[in-house]
């Protein structure tokens, strides 16, 4: 037996009452449906529409993923070659700086090798010697001088010329005679008992 109707509603036997109840079924199942469901659902009502000769409704085309593929390629590619270029570069680089680095050892040796020469060169003994083979000569009593704390300058010693030797003979184009005993360069000895 089915319960009486309440004021204001239909009867339960009233067959509108059932299509409306019909309708909620419906469409709470509706909303329980996935994305998924949904699309298969529509897919079947448009194979049924096409089926009855209905009016065909535009498909969608499904989306191509080649742009998407060559992007990705592009981008893969791009990438390798310029990990390639910057590891060539730096490979390079390391030549250079090698081969700077070896000229820089090089330059170092020269620059101490001139300051050994200049340090010589600058050698009082060394100085003593060229000057006497340019023909000059050592004074025996040089005067001195001396600043007092007043500032004025004092003279100390009486400064004396030098007395002149003899000038080393100029530089010849000869070459020098050698020694007792030994034969010049250049010349052959003649073969003994012969």
């Amino acid at each position: 037996m089915t319960a009486p109707a309440r004021v204001g509603e239909p009867s339960p036997r009233d067959p509108s009452r059932k299509k409306t109840q019909k309708k909620a079924e419906e469409y709470d199942k509706a909303r329980r449906r996935t994305a998924g469901a949904e699309r298969a659902y529509a897919r079947r009502a448009q194979r049924a529409q096409n089926l009855r000769g209905g009016a065909a409704v535009p498909q969608q085309k499904p989306v191509s993923k080649a742009p998407f593929v060559v992007l990705v390629m592009l981008v893969l590619g791009a990438g390798v070659a310029g990990i390639m270029y910057f590891s060539t570069q730096a490979a390079a680089d390391t030549y250079r700086l090698q081969e700077a680095k070896a000229e820089a050892e090089k330059l170092t040796l020269r620059m101490e090798q001139l300051r050994r020469e200049v340090a010589l060169l600058e050698s009082p003994t060394d100085l003593a010697r060229r000057a006497a083979e340019m023909g000059l000569v050592e004074p025996s009593n040089p005067a001195r001088l001396r600043q007092n704390p007043d500032g004025s300058i004092e003279e100390f010693g009486k400064p004396s010329a030098p007395t002149k030797s003899t000038p080393p003979p100029p530089p010849s184009s000869e070459p020098p005679a050698p020694p007792a005993g030994q034969t010049p360069p250049g010349t052959t000895t003649p073969p003994a008992g012969g």
